[in-house]
């Protein structure tokens, strides 16, 4: 078992037909800010994320309910502030080439506003992870955020900062390696002459 800190990180790969941001074990150390706007005077906001698995034909397995999880609030006036929730991840088989996907999700207001992601670009993802499964864990969902009220636009918005000096994280984040079988132990069948044939 592998258990493992993912930091969303300011750099892009591209896994399994897929171009996203990173989720790796480490920061890259430029700072980004994705952020969701609308019309109105709201005064709060959500950040949460949705998890898939990602197979190397690209085709996608959400391991989540279908809606954003480990939820966390954001209020009129919060600057860059640090905030966390936890989510269970369920036990999910995986085969060795697959990869997870994360995208971040915002609402305004909290509670009551229908979610979007944050931006259309809001995918982070991991390289290949070689596993066998993501064992069933908790994970700690850590955002650094922000929201905002412009009175005079009548536009409210919650922002995900990333990298640089933000922690944005996931902890927790736990998968079991992928061990190939045991080859075949071979076998000779003939009579030691011409023609013997090794079965394996």
């Amino acid at each position: 078992m592998t258990v493992e800190t993912r930091y969303f990180r300011n750099q892009q790969q591209t896994v399994n037909g897929l171009t996203s941001y990173m989720l790796e074990l480490s920061k890259y150390g430029a700072q980004n800010a994705l952020r969701y706007t609308t019309a109105g005077a709201y005064l709060t906001g959500d950040l949460g994320i949705r998890v898939y698995k990602r197979d190397s034909a690209g085709v996608e397995t959400e391991i989540t309910p279908g809606s954003p999880v480990a939820v966390v609030t954001y209020y009129d006036g919060d600057v860059t502030l640090e905030k966390s929730n936890t989510w269970d991840c369920p036990e999910t088989s995986l085969a060795n080439t697959d990869n997870i996907v994360v995208r971040i999700y915002a609402r305004i207001p909290s509670g009551t506003g229908t979610w979007a992601l944050i931006t259309t670009n809001a995918v982070f993802s991991t390289g290949r992870l070689g596993a066998s499964k993501l064992d069933a864990a908790t994970w700690t969902v850590y955002y650094t955020g922000g929201f905002s009220y412009n009175a005079s636009l009548n536009r409210a918005a919650i922002e995900f900062d990333f990298d640089g000096a933000f922690n944005s994280r996931i902890e927790n984040f736990t998968w079991t390696p992928y061990v190939p079988p045991p080859a075949g132990v071979p076998r000779f069948i003939g009579d030691g002459l011409a023609g013997a044939v090794i079965i394996v």
